[in-house]
């Protein structure tokens, strides 16, 4: 008896060891190449204006410095000129979405990802810029960029004052380094990134929709309850 007790506790104690290690298996199926093919066509600019949060799509990278130009050069109380929080504009973010190559074995497939480069600056001349490029490793080892002493964290580089110049000549290289029959190959489009609904939408939505559950969760509950009330005043009553 003492024996089965003991078995049994062995089995419960070594279950959250077998099901971290069925995790760290299932995570580890696909490995990252580090490889990234930048869409440029994805080219978004988003800045928080006197009128609220502003979000420009599908901008060339060739005219991006110009947009940039002429929204600095708005009057400081136009309702599309940059807010100023705590004295200090806000800042200018221009993101591109990208894909990257995963591997398992024999087997290859193709990841999106939505904000695979970022540049973000709170100065239009982008003086004091910080860059981030996701999972591409080749950018570590690179002749144009210089990584942040602080940038650390895997798949992830981050670099600063970086000009939008240097920013697009980036994204132009890395995409030379993949395979044209890889590029070819690339099923996602700017399409693909598209929503029915912005960010600030969303979360609305997300968070009607969890009161409603709850709401309704609530409901069930009392239902459930005072439908448990009237079993048990029925069945007294038939004693």
């Amino acid at each position: 008896m003492l024996s089965n007790i003991i078995k049994r506790l062995k089995t419960r104690s070594n279950k959250p060891a077998l099901i971290k290690q069925k995790e760290e298996q299932a995570v580890s199926i696909w490995q990252d190449t580090g490889q990234v093919y930048y869409l440029e066509n994805t080219v978004k600019l988003t800045y928080t204006s006197n009128s609220g949060v502003m979000t420009l799509e599908k901008l060339s990278l060739n005219e991006l410095p110009d947009v940039i130009n002429a929204l600095d050069a708005m009057p400081a109380g136009s309702p599309l000129a940059r807010a100023t929080v705590a004295e200090q504009d806000d800042a200018y973010v221009v993101s591109v979405c990208g894909v990257t190559w995963q591997k398992s074995q024999d087997s290859v497939r193709i990841k999106a990802l939505p904000e695979a480069a970022l540049l973000r600056s709170k100065t239009h001349c982008f003086t004091k810029s910080q860059a981030v490029f996701k999972h591409a490793f080749l950018l570590e080892h690179d002749d144009l960029l210089t990584p942040s002493v602080g940038s650390k964290k895997e798949g992830v580089y981050t670099y600063n004052r970086i000009s939008i110049k240097e920013f697009t000549q980036q994204l132009e290289r890395a995409n030379e380094r993949i395979a044209p029959p890889m590029r070819k190959a690339i099923p996602v489009h700017s399409d693909n990134f598209k929503t029915a609904f912005t960010e600030h939408e969303q979360k609305a939505i997300d968070l009607l929709l969890g009161d409603n559950i709850d709401s309704r969760k609530s409901d069930n509950a009392e239902d459930r309850s005072k439908l448990g009330n009237d079993n048990t005043g029925s069945s007294t009553f038939g004693q």
